[in-house]
Order: structure tokens, then sequence, then C-alpha cells
């Protein structure tokens, strides 16, 4: 059976996922810190008074919260609660883990001993197994707080037990679902992190169960391929088991039930599949649009962006004394445009070469009447690769800073996700030694074109900003998520009690 994906670089992500089980279920050990005992008791215990027995109601960041619940608490709080939160980042799929490694990095910083995370665990991040879809970032306190239980109650057990349930996949499964949660957090919203046991299970047995996160997407392709099934069975993962036995020959290993022509024929509402790629793409980004999430979700804030950009450009242009100080709050991080380690060094070119920064911004945003090409040619050739090496990562700074001439023109770039656009599209790639303008100017064209096919099909994308933005939207995985309740199990969830009164 080939539950386990092999595409290329998993087989980090399942080396990962060993090692956890090896030191933080059949010993305390530490990812991070070899020899020191994390995964103990002791630790899961305060970590659960501090974080699951204390829940934070309030609207601040999820970082923010764990600084004040974790406040003077020992250094071994903090990286239990980091090494949680790297397992938790495991399952979700990503092309690039910045973002999960500066969240798990951010705890670490707390911490009064803050240690690094070891470089291989941190190639592990990428490229993921599955998207679990936005609730489960929404809800990342429960799925945390799930892990935490989880082990909290694994140590509870026998070596003799514990041994047992690891080499018994079912029985492990049996365990991990029949958790009783004790915590304020968890026994207020009970499904909230069923995705994150389902994650548990594909992880620890990713020879056994399948690499799917939604309860419910396991409902209905059971329900849907429900002839396969001859040995009945109330267990829904042995439903799969033998449904995945009958289509394999056909559709080969791997989690085959999400290629298009096998999940239209149990996802309700999804068209056949189009022998022309962009009737896929095209009605995907309908769907989000349908949605109307394009303008708060991704058009405000670049817009925001860009006027802050603008200014500086003028400031730049008018030799303003000012200039500097300007552009740096223009590249302020608040956004996911720039690489948060691109943005400092930038910051930092500007403060440590003033004179050489000013001209090559000057170069970019110049008046005279220059093809958008030249401006990022010019500029990428004064911008010294100790800031930003790499034509990708250059063409992405410069196309940010582009957005202070015309956002709704000149949006912002990243190579990553460009690329998985034109191989979703069948849209021809730049060369592989394409310079930055080139890059970018190619992006551009993708847009365009973006624009026509979507025109053709009767969507209408007012400009390049709009094209970019539900690209970069399906691209996040925001189409396809499920909806709410799916992302939770079988049961709607009621209406939170009010955690505070809980906690009294």
């Amino acid at each position: 059976m080939g539950t386990r994906i092999t595409a290329n670089g998993t087989e980090k992500v399942y080396q990962a996922a060993s090692l956890w089980v090896e030191r933080a279920l059949k010993s305390d050990d530490s990812l991070f810190t070899l020899g020191e005992a994390i995964w103990s008791s002791k630790w899961l215990g305060e970590l659960h008074e501090r974080f699951l027995n204390a829940p934070d109601v309030s609207g601040d960041s999820s970082t923010e919260k764990f600084r004040r619940q974790l406040a003077g608490a020992p250094p071994q709080v903090y990286l239990l609660l980091a090494e949680v939160l790297y397992f938790y980042f495991l399952i979700v799929s990503t092309k690039n883990s910045k973002n999960e490694q500066e969240k798990i990095e951010e705890i670490l910083q707390l911490s009064p001993q803050p240690v690094p995370i070891p470089q291989d665990l941190i190639a592990a991040l990428t490229p993921g197994i599955a998207n679990p879809g936005q609730n489960f970032h929404s809800n990342r306190h429960f799925q945390v707080g799930f892990l935490i239980e989880f082990v909290e109650q694994w140590k509870e057990q026998s070596p003799e037990e514990q041994n047992r349930l690891l080499s018994d996949a079912w029985a492990f499964k049996d365990f991990a679902m029949g958790i009783n949660f004790r915590s304020v957090l968890l026994q207020s919203a009970p499904n909230r992190p069923r995705t994150q046991r389902e994650a548990l299970l594909h992880l620890v047995f990713p020879d056994t169960f399948e690499a799917i996160v939604s309860a419910n997407h396991k409902r209905d392709i059971a329900k849907t391929f429900s002839n396969f099934i001859k040995q009945p069975t109330d267990d829904i993962d042995r439903q799969l088991e033998q449904i995945r036995a009958a289509l394999e020959p056909t559709y080969g290993e791997g989690n085959f039930f999400y290629k298009p022509e096998v999940k239209y024929q149990w996802r309700e509402g999804l068209p056949p599949p189009s022998d022309n790629p962009w009737d896929d793409f095209i009605r995907r980004a309908k769907e989000y649009v349908d949605t109307g999430n394009l303008e708060s979700e991704e058009i405000q804030y670049k817009v925001e962006i860009g006027q802050r950009f603008a200014a500086a450009r003028e400031a730049v242009l008018n030799g303003s004394d000012d200039w500097a100080s300007q552009v740096k709050t223009a590249l302020a991080n608040d956004n996911n445009l720039i690489y948060h380690v691109q943005t400092m060094q930038f910051r930092d070119w500007v403060n440590e070469s003033p004179n050489d920064a000013l001209i090559a911004l000057q170069a970019l945003w110049t008046r005279d009447e220059v093809s958008v090409a030249n401006r990022v040619s010019d500029f990428a050739e004064l911008f010294p690769d100790s800031v930003t090496s790499g034509a990708g990562t250059r063409a992405c700074t410069a196309s940010v800073l582009l957005m202070g001439l015309e956002v709704e023109q000149y949006p912002p770039f990243k190579i990553t996700l460009f690329d998985e656009a034109y191989d979703r599209t069948g849209y021809e790639k730049p060369e592989g030694s394409a310079d930055e303008a080139t890059l970018y100017e190619h992006a551009l064209g993708f847009l365009d074109r973006f624009i026509e096919e979507a025109d053709k099909r009767g969507l209408k994308l007012r400009h390049r900003l709009d094209a970019q933005s539900v690209l970069w939207a399906i691209l996040q995985g925001r189409v396809d998520d499920p909806p709410e309740e799916e992302e939770e199990g079988y049961t709607p969830i009621q209406p939170e009690p009010d955690l505070q009164q809980l906690a009294a």
C-alpha cells in the first residue's frame, strides 16, 4: 500500500517525524538539544498549566499570547513549546518555510536561554505533506494543545504499553482518538483539534494512514467509493485501506485521491478535469473572487504598501533629507511580500551604504520614460549580492519597490509562486539563467495572459494587481480549503463556552 508521499523532499519530513517519535515518545529527549529531557511529564505538566489551563482569549497574535502565558517559566518550557510548534508545522505543505521557522524562533527568542533550530530540522519543514486549511492555522492553539495533551497522557502509559502502541498502527489510532481532554482549553471545544489528530496518524504511521487531514474528506471519499468496501467496518481508515487496494493499480501510489480525475468524483460541485489547464485555474480563481474577500485579504494592504513606497519614491527623487527613513518605513516588517531576512539586509544596506542605495533607488524609480525591464536591470546592477543573492530574490525586492510607481500595474513577484502558476497553466517558463528583468517581465506577461483567459471565461480582473492577488490566494491554498466544520470532524462545532468562566 502506498499511502506514503514520495514527492521530492518529503523523505525529510518523515525523517523528522520519526525523530520526534524516537525522542519525544520513546524517551523524554529534546528535538533541538540532544540529551536534555524536554518531553518529560514535568515540563509537559507546567506547559499544560500555563497554556492549556489559562487560555488567552485576547485578539493578540499567538506569539504575544505565548509571551504572557510563559512569562517567568524555566527555559525548558519555552523549548518544549517551540518543539511542539515544530511538530505542528511539520504536516503543512509549503514551498518556503520561512514563516514557520520564524514562528518557532519567536518562541525560542522569548526564552532566557534561547537555542537554535538544527539546520536539518529546518530543512524538513519543506515541502510538507498536506494542506490542512486556514482553520488549522487560525485555531493553532487547539492543535498545539492537542499535541501537549496527547504526549502528556502518552507518558502515563507503561513502557510496555507504549511499545505495543508503536508496533500496532490501529492500536495507536485507538489511543490517539480516545484521548479524553482534561484541560480548560480543549474541554471547551473537543472537536477543534481533529485536523491535528489526523495529521498525527499519518506522520507516525505514514505507510498505514492516508495523507488526508480532513475527516470530512475521508468520509466523502469513503462514501463515493463505498462499492470497493468488501469487508464492512465502521472504521473509516480501514474503509480507505480497502478503497486504496482497489484503486491503486489504476492511479498509482501516493495521495491519488486529490488528483483531478479522482477528486471531482468525491468532491461535490467540482467539474470533470479539462484538457485545458487554464479551465481549472480560472475556475479556482472565480471561486476565490466569489468569496468577496479579494479586496480585504489581498488588495487593500498591497495598495497601502504601494502608497508608502510612492511617498518614499518622492523623497528619493526630490533629494529629501529623510529619504532613507521613508524607505525603511515603507519596508516595515508587516507584510509577506519580501522575506524577513532580505528586508533586514536591505535596511542595513540603506544604513551602511546610503549613497549606493540612493543611486540604485533613483535608477529604479526615475521619472524618465524608461521601460520596466531597464529599471529592474539598472537597479539590479547596483544591488550588491551581499544584500540579496539570486536573480529571483533580487527581482522580488525590485518588484515590491516598483509598487511605488503604480501598484495596479507593477504588483509584487515571488519566483516560487509564479513558477508554480506556470506549471499549473502550462505557461512557458523563462530560461533557467534568466536575469532579474527577464523574470519580472515574464511574470507581468503571465498576469496579462491570466486576465485574458479569465475574461474569456466570464471572470473580470481589473488589472495586474487583481490577477496577482488571485494567483497568490490560489497558490496559498485558500480556494481549496474546506468550510470550517470540515476541518474539525463529523459534527458541527457548538458555540464555545466562556473560557474565562471555565478557568474560574
